[in-house]
């Protein structure tokens, strides 16, 4: 089947509601949050994204009409979504395919697109994070060209206030009960030939 990805104006108020909840259901799916993660509110607020960044969609079709299949975040410089990217870095954030549209190559495809994107508006570096087991995430962007940055490498630990609390990976090691209840996430990036 032929895909179609483009940007989602923020005014497009159903796309972005399905594009929130289709990022929340490849999270859950995965196992990567459970239905009580303080994460799933940001997830679904694909409105606030599409405010403040740029948010793509990837749907079933060529004119664009048909479901949601997929979903990527870029992130400008400056923008409140930046969490590893250095002052002149554009960064991507909350890759989702849904979960039944997987092995059709389609996390990859909205990756190049979304690689794409950045390098059309002047992006000279594109860094990411993506959690340490997510092998299958490391080999896609490994194999787009990604390079892997262990200076962006951080924890991310929950509080039971809902709120979180970042850590370079550098100030955990050696303290195994942080690391225990922290995700940890690993640095890639890319620059554009």
């Amino acid at each position: 089947m032929t895909e179609s990805i483009r940007e989602v104006a923020p005014t497009e108020t159903s796309r972005i509601v399905e594009i929130g909840e289709l990022s929340a259901l490849a999270y859950l799916a995965d196992g990567l949050v459970n239905s009580t993660h303080p994460y799933l509110v940001a997830l679904r607020d694909a409105q606030a994204r599409a405010e403040d960044a740029h948010l793509l969609m990837m749907c079933d079709g060529e004119a664009g009409a048909g479901p949601i299949v997929g979903t990527l975040t870029v992130v400008e410089p400056g923008s409140p979504f930046i969490e590893v990217a250095g002052p002149d870095e554009f960064e991507f954030r909350m890759l989702a395919v849904s979960p039944i549209e997987r092995g059709r190559g389609l996390g990859a495809k909205l990756t190049r697109a979304g690689m794409d994107f950045a390098a059309e508006r002047g992006a000279k570096r594109v860094a990411l994070s993506t959690m340490s087991h997510m092998h299958a995430a490391h080999r896609l962007y490994e194999r787009l060209g990604f390079e892997r940055r262990t200076d962006l490498d951080w924890v991310v630990i929950d509080n039971p206030d809902g709120t979180v609390t970042r850590v370079p990976a550098a100030e955990v090691e050696g303290d195994s009960e942080v690391a225990a209840r922290g995700i940890q996430l690993i640095g890639y990036s890319w620059e554009p030939r």
